[in-house]
């Protein structure tokens, strides 16, 4: 991963060939993570939660995006504050589509007056920190320090918090080029120093003993194309948020003119859920471009994706998530938004 260097020329990091010459052999800065909020749609659209398009899932992305748009930093309160309110809590009609039922849970309990963390392994935190990666790509420290911290607010299992991490700083790694056994390094010495904290007071601790083995084993498996490959390479188990995280990994490391290919594989191992963290890996590599499903929205999401990466920290001007979600479902939304 990049750290502190104020540079934005574009970085040339060496890819993997697996499949003859016409793979390409470098992977170059493209915006520097400017593409990774369109990637995370269409990963969340190719997983299919939202059979009319992207769910949930991406409109967690979103409002995260705008806290650190705004802010350039994500508070505990406003967070809670921000999520809820897609879910009605402004005396409007609820507007998020297919939540994961882990979801759907915390903001039961949220709107009860206690937003208590999910104590089983989930896989959301994954695509919840993708913009993490972007917003902090410069500073591994603080890639690490905010992912934590939003996965605590939404999970009590350590191995679900670790992939959430996992999956920033692949987005980080990203952002500067970074494929192949680089990709996969960069992430090892990024995530494996904060292993021995990461999960302190949460269940299931012992999960992370093995994390570095397991990281660096990635290595020997770059070019997998598969999903089914990706996922019994790691171990096998849909139900652990690491190994499926690390078989989005995998999918993702290779650099490749076809970058919609592991975003369709990695749906295939974990729905929307992977499918928007591989993509906002992929976005972030690749930058603004089409993809080749349609979804609706896409001009603001390359926005967003523009703002989160570079400025302005100004939201004023971009339409209120609520509004455009509900005019997404109903067609229609009165009055001045």
């Amino acid at each position: 991963m990049e750290s502190n260097d104020s540079s934005t020329q574009p970085v040339e990091e060496m890819a993997i060939l697996e499949d003859g010459p016409s793979e390409p052999l470098f992977s170059l800065v493209v915006g520097e993570g400017d593409g990774f909020m369109l990637g995370a749609v269409a990963g969340d659209a190719a997983g299919g939660a939202w059979e009319l398009g992207y769910s949930s899932v991406a409109e967690q992305i979103t409002v995260l995006s705008y806290q650190l748009i705004e802010h350039r930093h994500l508070d505990t309160a406003r967070v809670i504050q921000v999520m809820r309110e897609l879910d009605g809590s402004e005396e409007g009609d609820p507007v998020y589509r297919a939540e994961t039922p882990h979801f759907r849970a915390w903001l039961d309990r949220a709107a009860a007056g206690s937003p208590v963390p999910e104590e089983e392994p989930s896989l959301d935190g994954v695509a919840r920190t993708v913009p993490i990666g972007v917003a902090f790509r410069r500073d591994p420290q603080a890639v690490t320090k905010e992912a934590i911290d939003l996965g605590r607010l939404f999970d009590r299992d350590a191995g679900s918090v670790a992939a959430g991490v996992i999956a920033a700083t692949a987005v980080a790694a990203s952002c500067f080029g970074q494929s192949g056994r680089d990709l996969i390094v960069g992430v090892t010495e990024t995530v494996v120093p904060v292993t021995t904290t990461l999960g302190n007071g949460l269940y299931g601790e012992q999960r992370l003993d093995t994390l570095e083995i397991e990281l660096g084993r990635l290595t020997e498996a770059v070019g997998v194309v598969s999903g089914s490959e990706a996922i019994e390479f790691v171990g096998g188990d849909t139900g652990d948020p690491i190994q499926v995280m690390l078989a989005g990994l995998l999918l993702a490391a290779p650099a490749t003119d076809r970058y919609h290919t592991p975003i369709e594989q990695a749906a295939k191992v974990g729905g929307s859920t992977l499918g928007a963290a591989v993509g906002g890996i992929m976005g972030a590599r690749v930058g603004i471009r089409a993809w080749p499903w349609a979804f609706a929205n896409d001009t603001w999401f390359a926005e967003i994706g523009r703002r989160v990466t570079r400025g302005p920290d100004e939201v004023r001007d971009l339409p209120i998530p609520y509004a455009v979600e509900q005019h997404l479902i109903s067609g229609s939304h009165p009055g001045f938004h």
